[in-house]
């Protein structure tokens, strides 16, 4: 999805994420964590600046959709506020850490590696790709910086399993398609293939343009669920349970939004890329069916952000912390 910045900080603050300044500290988990990452990515340090893709393809660049709604600081020295590490970095794996590896015969599915860790397909009783085990993969590492009273990348791997949970319950992660259109598809492949990933993209280009901008409608499904949240002592177990719920619930949701999105978008989608603009944004709003399936995606990314946060991030991250150096959301 697009804005997961935006997400992530409304339910760490809904969470009582500790408010705190970390020192920003170098990556020495290479041995931890040997990948295999895109040899071309880098771990940026980005505090201060906004977590949209940059992409030399117009198509896949999401800076003009960018606005900051959530502010970011640049650090003071080496301290950063953790918060905003949490926030920020919830949106680096989409920067091309995933990109351009060999990882298994099936990512093919998945147009390639980045889908593959980023996805969870369900389709005609299939399962491809790895987002849990990433979400699984980063949450221990979370752990592990932790156990070194290293409460930056504690956070930032914290961030990390987030963006793979919040992927997981974003429908069209977790089924391409509609099996009911396969038979079509079959016929007219090509249709299909710019149907799956010009209707995946655009609507999730749609939310997020609006997230960045403070969108109340949407923020509200957020907060909402938030606020409904109950959490108690996460254990691996009960991540897992959760993550497969929040699956299957998105999972769900992808037959009508692929219904919906064959209405509304124009019928070039079929044939060609296709990236939208603000004014199709503004149209897409008006759809109450749409705003529906919307708020129901974002109520479930919601719960399981908040669910996450509560019961294991700010834990980890209280645990680093000195006596009185913690604080709730403000």
């Amino acid at each position: 999805m697009i804005g997961h910045d935006v997400l992530t900080s409304l339910c760490a603050r809904a969470a009582g994420f500790p408010q705190v300044q970390v020192r920003r500290t170098p990556y020495t988990y290479d041995a931890d964590d040997p990948g295999p990452y895109n040899p071309g990515y880098r771990w940026e340090m980005r505090e201060g600046t906004g977590p949209a893709v940059s992409a030399e393809d117009p198509y896949f660049d999401e800076n003009d959709y960018y606005a900051p709604f959530v502010r970011y600081h640049p650090p003071a020295g080496d301290e950063v506020d953790a918060l905003e590490v949490l926030s920020l970095y919830s949106a680096e794996p989409d920067w091309g850490m995933d990109a351009g590896l060999r990882l298994s015969p099936l990512q093919a599915l998945t147009g390639g590696s980045q889908g593959y860790r980023h996805l969870r397909y369900g389709l005609f009783g299939l399962r491809v790709g790895r987002a849990h085990r990433r979400a699984l993969h980063f949450t221990r590492l979370a752990r592990l910086a932790a156990s070194r009273r290293d409460p930056y990348w504690c956070a930032r791997f914290a961030a990390r399993a987030l963006h793979y949970l919040e992927d997981l319950a974003s429908p069209f992660h977790t089924k391409p398609f509609p099996e009911r259109a396969a038979p079509a598809g079959l016929l007219r492949p090509r249709r299909l293939y710019f149907a799956l990933y010009n209707y995946h993209l655009n609507l999730e280009r749609a939310v997020g343009y609006r997230l960045w901008r403070g969108d109340r409608s949407l923020l509200a499904c957020i907060e909402d669920a938030c606020g409904r949240g109950k959490v108690g002592a996460w254990a691996a177990r009960d991540l897992e349970r959760a993550m497969g719920g929040a699956c299957s619930r998105a999972r769900s949701l992808v037959p009508p939004l692929f219904a919906r999105c064959r209405e509304l978008f124009p019928a070039r989608m079929l044939e060609e890329w296709v990236k939208i603009g603000p004014e199709d944004v503004q149209r897409l709003s008006a759809d109450e069916e749409l705003e529906r399936l919307v708020a129901a995606w974002l109520a479930g990314a919601a719960s399981l952000a908040f669910g996450y946060i509560a019961g294991i991030a700010a834990p980890l991250l209280a645990g680093t912390l000195s006596p009185g150096e913690g604080g709730g959301a403000e």
